[in-house]
């Protein structure tokens, strides 16, 4: 989505709360070949604003979303989440977006259901 909210865009089509419908026509190898479906609006404004112009805003965030979902990892494989269920859950690598080392999920809404993106949650303190 465009920076300017008044502006017109040709990928995400609709908004739902916090996330925005992206028509995303790949299959991601790395994601059990499923199209990425959704993004939050958090993690889509931030790819955005990487851009170096306005008007490559939307290409430079899909862009960059195609390169970390192509590193993602199945969050069952990940040493001491052996019992997570697979193809559910995709953890990428961290990459810096705005400035700080971020962690994105692409999670299935039930199974075989569609992907959505979105940051990590932030770790919870310890007690």
């Amino acid at each position: 989505m465009h920076p300017d909210p008044s502006a017109p865009s040709s990928r995400p089509v609709a908004r739902a709360g916090a996330v925005c419908a992206y028509q995303d026509p790949r299959a991601h190898a790395a994601l059990g070949h499923r199209p990425i479906a959704f993004v939050a609006m958090d993690l889509w404004h931030a790819l955005t604003a990487l851009a170096i112009a306005p008007a490559a805003a939307e290409a430079t965030a899909e862009a960059l979303l195609r390169e970390i979902a192509a590193d993602a990892t199945d969050a069952a494989l990940i040493p001491g989440n052996e019992r997570a269920p697979h193809q559910d859950l995709w953890v990428s690598a961290p990459a810096y977006i705005g400035g700080a080392r971020r962690v994105i999920w692409f999670q299935q809404s039930h199974p075989g259901g569609p992907l959505t993106a979105y940051y990590a949650p932030a770790p919870q303190p310890g007690p």
